[in-house]
Parts: C-alpha cells; sequence; structure tokens
C-alpha cells in the first residue's frame, strides 16, 4: 500500500497548487455558504429552527456538477503528457495508480466537505440541532462523494484529452441526475408500490441513497453498500482501462 499512499499525497498536495482547484473550492464554498445563510435567516425570521439541511440538501447536485472538474485530469492529463507509459514502467500496478488517484481526489473532496463544519458549529452556538442527522450525514457525503469521484475517474481514464473527459465525466453525472428526476416521475406515474422499473429507478438514483437514509439520521447498511459498490466497480473498470492502454 506504499505506493498507493505515495500517489494519494502527490495528487492531495497537487490540488493545492492549481487554479482550477481553487477556483472550484472559492465557487464551491461560496455557493453554500450563500444557501446558508439565505436559508437560515429565512427560518429565523419565520421563528424556525435551523437546521444544517440547509448545507447537505445543495451539496449532493454541487458535487454531481464539481466532480468531473475535480477529476478530469487525474488519468486524462498522465496520458495526455505521455508520463502515464513512465508510471506503469516505474515499479507501480494499475490498481495502486487508479486507487491513489482517487484516493488524493476523496480527500480533497472531504477537505471542501470538512468546511462545513464551520455551519454546524455556528448552530451548536446559537440553537439547539439535533446531532445524529449531522453524523449521519456527514457519513453518507463521504461515501457519495466517494462514489461520485471514482466515476470521475473512469471518465478520467477513457481520453487523453481533459476537455472530452470533462464532457465524458458531465455526461455519466447528467445520467444519475436523469435517472434520479426519471424515478420521481415513474413514481407518480405508476404510484407507491411494487413496481420494478420505479424500485430499479430508485436504487440507481445517488440522491436517493443519501436523502432517504443518510440525511434523515437513519444509517442503513444497503445504501452504504451501494456507495462501495459504485466505488469498487468504476475503479475496477478505470483498472481494466489503464491496463488495455498499458499493452496497447
Amino acid at each position: 500500500m506504499r505506493n498507493v499512499w505515495t500517489v494519494a499525497k502527490r495528487e492531495f498536495a497537487h490540488y493545492f497548487v492549481s487554479p482550477v482547484a481553487y477556483a472550484v473550492a472559492i465557487l464551491f464554498l461560496s455557493i453554500v455558504g450563500l444557501i446558508f445563510v439565505y436559508n437560515v435567516a429565512n427560518t429565523s425570521l419565520g421563528g424556525g429552527e435551523p437546521s444544517m439541511g440547509f448545507v447537505f440538501s445543495p451539496l449532493t447536485s454541487l458535487f454531481l456538477f464539481f466532480a468531473p472538474v475535480i477529476t478530469m485530469r487525474l488519468l486524462a492529463e498522465e496520458q495526455s503528457k505521455g508520463t502515464l507509459e513512465l508510471l506503469l514502467t516505474a515499479p507501480l500496478k494499475e490498481w495502486e495508480l487508479v486507487l491513489g488517484k482517487w484516493l488524493g481526489a476523496w480527500f480533497f473532496g472531504l477537505s471542501l466537505v470538512g468546511v462545513t463544519v464551520i455551519y454546524a458549529a455556528i448552530l451548536y452556538a446559537y440553537g439547539n440541532p439535533d446531532p445524529g442527522p449531522i453524523y449521519s450525514s456527514y457519513l453518507g457525503m463521504a461515501l457519495m462523494v466517494g462514489a461520485v469521484l471514482a466515476v470521475g475517474v473512469f471518465a478520467s481514464s477513457l481520453t487523453g484529452n481533459l476537455i472530452v473527459a470533462v464532457a465524458i465525466g458531465y455526461t455519466f453525472m447528467l445520467t444519475i441526475w436523469i435517472i434520479g428526476f426519471a424515478s420521481s416521475l415513474l413514481q407518480g406515474f405508476f404510484g407507491v408500490g411494487n413496481n420494478n422499473i420505479v424500485d430499479f429507478a430508485n436504487y440507481i438514483d445517488f440522491s436517493n441513497h443519501y436523502s432517504n437514509s443518510f440525511g434523515r439520521g437513519i444509517i442503513d447498511t444497503v445504501d452504504i453498500v451501494y456507495f462501495v459498490s459504485v466505488i469498487v466497480i468504476s475503479l475496477f473498470l478505470a483498472t481494466r482501462v489503464v491496463e488495455m492502454r498499458r499493452w496497447r
């Protein structure tokens, strides 16, 4: 695992010298901050109790939007610069390279999510929020971010062009979003009940696995297995692509 951690630390450090990463972080945190302030102000004026749901709700959509930008360079840049072959000639296995790249991106994503702890501290200072949903939401968000970024790593492995990598990543993310939107339409069309189409669409949708359990303070092993499965499958496919490029 030493090779994995070496790659992960290298990629994580690279985000802090990348103008694109800083732009993503500033835009991401600005949007979350504005949404939090706006909702807290409105809730307080209405006499309600502010919650961290104001932060967690938009994070799902934001990471679907920003994930391709965060992961676009991980493998695509190595291919475009011709350094992928150099890396693979070193005593470094394909799965170690892919896993290390993903870990570096995941740590950066967790860093962005970690900044939102400030909002939880504010709520605790001026209110009495239920800690259960906050803890479970952070766990669910960590898993969801890992799954989304793993899909982005797979997208980055498919091409050596950064723009194409972003386009492929957005195609994957848009598909995920459409499935979630379609599941709501199908549920309205078929009604709530035992319907295989609706159940399948609901199971595929990222947001359902987060909002229906973690966001409510529930930790369900089904949702954990789902996110872990997405991570494993995406990284496995990325590894296979890297292997094919090695022997091309």
